[in-house]
């Protein structure tokens, strides 16, 4: 079986994640215009059923953020493991590895082409490198999130 397209891996996920909210797609069309995407409820049905050709950057962002979703939930299923994800029409690789590479955990082919893994670390951020090189989380390398430093455990005086 041929890998879905990501927009309708983006689909799919969709109907999933508007399905636990219990919301119509007429719902879902009224949230996301509150989010600034001019969408109505005919739109949300042709992604979910696979018929929209491609889905923008900001609109997969305002869905995410709508349906209270990590954007890499939408993109790849959390649940498929070793299953094959086409990345553009020449890259397929399993979904678990597309999950990493859209995180920024690691390149995305398994034996990248020579250059690639030099110049794919060089735009991480050195603090989130060096906390990758310690074991920590990329993302926060063991400290609190940024919006709350200062805010918790704060010593006013």
């Amino acid at each position: 079986m041929e890998p879905l397209t990501s927009t309708a891996v983006i689909g799919k996920q969709v109907a999933k994640y508007r399905g636990r909210l219990d919301w119509s797609a007429a719902k879902l069309a009224t949230e996301l215009q509150k989010a600034g995407v001019q969408w109505e409820r005919p739109d949300v049905t042709k992604l979910e059923r696979g018929f929209r050709k491609s889905v923008t950057v900001d609109q997969a962002l305002a869905l995410a953020e709508v349906l209270n979703v990590p954007l890499v939930h939408l993109l790849v299923p959390p649940d498929d493991g070793d299953a094959p994800y086409r990345v553009t029409a020449e890259a397929t690789e399993p979904s678990y590895r597309v999950r990493g590479w859209i995180r920024g955990l690691y390149p995305l082919r398994r034996l990248p082409r020579v250059g690639d893994v030099r110049q794919f670390w060089a735009v991480v951020p050195l603090d989130e490198f060096e906390a990758m090189q310690q074991g920590q989380c990329p993302c926060c390398g063991g400290r609190p999130p940024r919006d709350i430093i200062g805010q918790e455990g704060r010593d006013d005086g």
